[in-house]
């Protein structure tokens, strides 16, 4: 097993650029031009047939970059042209010395975006009018120019993070969108979490020769796992029996939700657990049966009948099509106070956020998985509050609830007691009715098979998400949660 990739805020960023430089015994320019080669070499690999550059600058070390960039695409003889968004008169430091490297190789430069021609298919546009150090909302001449970018039909680089988007939370409201995204030094968590997700197109990480030692000197914000950090379960052995891999039982399925619990049993024994029951309303007993005669389908009416049910499993999954009618709070109420490993979502969530079930219980042995609505609900903010700062959030409802918390998105965020984990998986066509669900039932299998409420949390999303992308291969459009169960099986092992 892998260990994670580390990602980084834009502070820690900056200590690591000084530590390298320091360690590297060389001047910052050096660094700059190492960045400008770097980001220089992945546009021609990407774009081998470039006829034409244009690189929009600011007036910091980003803007440097790009001025690095296009002197060299000068000496290549590729005709290059640079906006700048900052006088070059007002440079200082490593980015005047950049520019003046700029000016010897003949590179034109504008300060007027009406001088500047609209990039067509044959014209790469680069990105270097902001770094990691951004926040807030983009200024004029910036944003101007960002709207420039967006608006042209020429694919776009950009350097180090695309301009308009938070190193450190991934939050955008106005910025470039790229099709790749040259990084340095350190992965900066922005690009992979919040709206940077869909603002940096493919991400290309460069070292620039920076000594491996550094690294051990700065905390990295977020911990990044892939298919080959998830810890994964071990093969069967070959006396196995059922009992072995855990007995999940799923609550939920109110009035005309049957679907969503359904679906959780299902994708809970795609994922290998032993047995599954479901508790569910009386009307959704025969299609359950039907569907899914594997699953052992238990009618109740009232917490009270849910009891006895709650002896027998390894754990306990309460939330899909649960609603939040009194049917729902009465389950949740009961099952929340099992001593059984918990995975909630879903409605299980909004009656958590309510604060009249389970009112102040928090467990070391639970699973919430919030999107960012719930989160948003029991955190009791708006969305954008959420939205601006995903990590913060996840931290906050994990300190609030204990145990570990999923905020689902594009860059899922996990937040546990020893820290954040992020998991970029999955794809836009997995935005439709029953995802979550299908979430729920992983999780809830991977601990009844023995992996912790972490592990199993880790392993779960990657696994959710990578079958989302291989059921989409067939196309994002209508992908349908069920289609997932078949690849669940088959990644699960």
């Amino acid at each position: 097993m892998d260990t994670p990739q580390p990602l980084y805020s834009a502070a820690t960023v900056r200590e690591l650029d000084r530590l390298a430089i320091a360690a590297l015994k060389i001047p910052s320019i050096t660094l700059m031009k190492r960045a400008g080669r770097a980001a220089f070499a992945q546009l021609l690999q990407r774009w081998p047939e470039v006829k034409r550059i244009q690189v929009f600058c600011g007036g910091g070390n980003n803007g440097g970059d790009g001025y690095v960039i296009a002197a060299l695409a000068a000496q290549k003889q590729i005709p290059v042209t640079v906006y700048a968004c900052v006088d070059p008169a007002e440079l200082k430091g490593d980015a005047l010395e950049a520019c003046e490297y700029a000016r010897r190789e003949g590179v034109h430069i504008v300060t007027s975006l009406t001088e500047l021609d609209s990039a067509d298919g044959n014209t790469v546009v680069v990105d270097a009018l902001l770094g990691t150090g951004f926040s807030g909302e983009l200024r004029e001449p910036v944003g101007h120019a960002v709207d420039r970018i967006n608006k042209g039909s020429g694919p776009v680089l950009a350097v180090d993070i695309p301009s308009g988007v938070s190193a450190d939370s991934g939050s955008a409201s106005h910025a470039v969108q790229a099709d790749i995204t040259v990084t340095f030094i350190g992965r900066k968590l922005g690009l992979f979490c919040g709206r940077g997700v869909a603002h940096c197109g493919d991400v290309v990480f460069e070292s620039l020769g920076a000594p491996e030692q550094i690294y051990t000197e700065v905390e990295p914000l977020v911990q990044r796992y892939d298919a080959a950090s998830v810890k994964r379960l071990p093969p069967r052995a070959a006396d196995s029996y059922k009992n072995q891999f855990g007995h999940v039982l799923i609550v939920g399925g109110d009035s005309g939700y049957g679907g969503a619990a359904l679906m959780a049993a299902q994708s809970a024994a795609r994922a290998g657990a032993g047995l599954i029951s479901l508790a569910t309303r009386p009307e959704h007993l025969a299609a359950a049966l039907t569907r899914s005669p594997e699953v052992m389908v238990h009618p109740v009416i009232s917490g009270q009948e849910l009891e006895p049910l709650l002896e027998g499993p390894d754990v306990i999954a309460v939330g899909p099509g649960l609603g939040r009618a009194p049917w729902g709070e009465q389950l949740l109420a009961r099952a929340g106070r099992a001593e059984t490993p918990l995975v909630l979502d879903a409605d299980a969530l909004n009656i958590l956020a309510g604060g009249r079930v389970l009112a102040g219980i928090k467990r070391n042995d639970w699973v919430l998985t919030p999107h960012v609505g719930e989160a948003a609900r029991l955190l009791d903010c708006d969305t954008e509050e959420v939205l601006a700062d995903p990590r913060a959030a996840a931290i906050a409802v994990q300190q609030k609830f204990s145990g570990v918390v999923i905020l689902k998105g594009a860059g899922t965020l996990i937040a546990h007691e020893q820290g954040v984990d992020l998991i970029n998986s999955g794809n836009p066509g997995m935005a439709s009715g029953g995802m979550g669900d299908l979430l729920t039932g992983i999780i809830a299998a991977l601990i009844g098979q023995h992996l912790s409420p972490l592990e199993a949390a880790r392993l779960a999303v990657w696994l959710h998400g990578e079958a989302g992308n291989r059921a989409a291969e067939d196309g994002q459009r209508g992908l349908l949660a069920t289609d997932m169960l078949p690849w669940i099986r088959r990644l699960v092992d």
